[in-house]
């Protein structure tokens, strides 16, 4: 019981968390597969026909399919580029000097203890 309760929830976190991307590359290789399809088509239609321009059409084929593959890449540059606007993060990492240094406390000091080490110090004190 608690196995299947684990794949549901691991399965609705991965479904949450890249649902754009599983929905928006299922689309791809469906668009990718309509294009080939299409294409076959044309071909088994220009075999019958003599007077058809088969060069033409892998011309289009392969133009329809790089423009696929561009508006996927660019959809999903521009969507990640969008969400750091919206949070407000800056691509580029904090620096020492900023006043926004959660760590800059942490830099100053000369020695760094863990929690272990200053039971032991307030245990040897006493």
């Amino acid at each position: 019981m608690f196995k299947q309760v684990f794949r549901i929830t691991f399965i609705t976190f991965v479904w949450k968390q890249y649902k754009r991307a599983i929905v928006s590359t299922a689309l791809l290789f469906g668009y990718l597969y309509l294009v080939g399809s299409l294409h076959e088509d044309y071909l088994n239609y220009a075999e019958l026909e003599q007077g058809a321009d088969v060069g033409f059409s892998f011309i289009m084929k392969w133009s329809a399919l790089l423009l696929g593959v561009m508006v996927y890449f660019v959809y999903h540059f521009l969507r990640r580029s969008k969400s750091e606007r919206a949070d407000g993060k800056s691509p580029e990492p904090t620096l020492p000097g900023d006043e926004n240094d959660p760590f800059a406390e942490i830099r100053k000091r000369k020695k760094l203890r863990s929690k272990a080490e200053m039971i032991i110090d307030k245990e040897s004190k006493d």
